[in-house]
């Protein structure tokens, strides 16, 4: 028995009319006709009284009728529980790195809350290194983080981002180079191990080996920018994060070359099963 059919009856017992209903329904009135034969066939009953023009429903046709609300109601709610959980639910464990929970974490939540509305996330911050070693043991089940060059063994990355690196300084020291503002000023160092400390200080190895002064370790962006913004030392940060705490006395600066560049991934175990959790976590990250 398919439902059509009983949608179909339900429609014709709301209209009184075959005509009526068909031209609702958007089918023709042959069709109508015979899925309602089929109906009665199916059900081994007479559902309408033919001796009338237009035909009219029987006691029992009425009965089966009223039943019939009770069935499409009941694979109303169904389809729509259906689509309700259809891509994450449950509760989900995911790590930020600090430097991007920031800027991603509100545009995640926001998303999660009309997307995802029926899922529940605990969330949690450390540096890249220790969020994939929870997302491998277990603890995890995604994390954004900064990509190493490659993802370790038994992660998945998916990129979400990807940022140009810049020196922040400020712009009275414009005349110089990066060299010479090395010799000038010390260099202000995100913690070298996270990842986009990491990055950073590869980066500038051979800058700072050079330097006569050593350079200033410090694990929030913030510090880091209020010090540029102080004239205490220069930087190099992500652009966005750059743009987000320098003052009106601070210009940015890229670095020789090839720009550097740092990938914000969502690191997830690459096993069986956990791609489409993957691709709908990536999915709340969509501006």
């Amino acid at each position: 028995m398919q439902t059509r059919h009983l949608k179909t009856l339900v429609q014709i017992a709301r209209v009184s009319s075959f005509a009526t209903a068909a031209n609702q329904l958007n089918i023709t009135l042959s069709t109508l006709s015979m899925q309602m034969k089929t109906l009665e066939e199916e059900l081994q009953v007479s559902l309408f009284d033919r001796s009338h023009r237009p035909p009219k429903l029987t006691p029992i046709g009425r009965e089966i009728a009223d039943k019939a609300k009770l069935v499409l109601a009941a694979e109303s709610a169904l389809l729509e529980s259906s689509q309700e959980n259809a891509g994450l639910s449950g509760n989900y464990r995911i790590g930020f790195v600090a430097t991007a929970s920031v800027r991603l974490l509100p545009l995640f939540l926001k998303n999660a809350k009309t997307k995802s509305p029926h899922v529940h996330f605990d969330l949690e911050t450390a540096l890249s290194e220790t969020l994939e070693e929870r997302v491998l043991s277990g603890q995890l089940d995604a994390a954004i983080l900064t990509a190493s060059k490659q993802a370790e063994a038994g992660l998945k990355y998916d990129v979400l981002r990807e940022e140009t690196l810049v020196y922040a300084i400020l712009k009275k020291h414009t005349k110089l180079s990066i060299e010479e503002m090395a010799q000038e000023l010390p260099f202000l160092q995100f913690n070298p191990g996270s990842g986009i400390g990491k990055v950073i200080a590869n980066h500038v190895r051979n800058l700072t080996s050079k330097s006569k002064r050593p350079p200033i370790m410090l694990d929030s962006v913030e510090a880091i920018m209020e010090c540029v913004n102080e004239g205490i030392g220069f930087t190099l940060l992500a652009e966005p994060d750059i743009r987000r705490y320098a003052n009106t006395s601070v210009m940015v600066m890229s670095t020789e070359g090839k720009p550097l560049t740092r990938q914000l991934v969502l690191a997830t175990a690459n096993k069986e099963g956990a791609q489409d959790m993957a691709e709908n976590l990536v999915n709340l990250f969509e501006e």
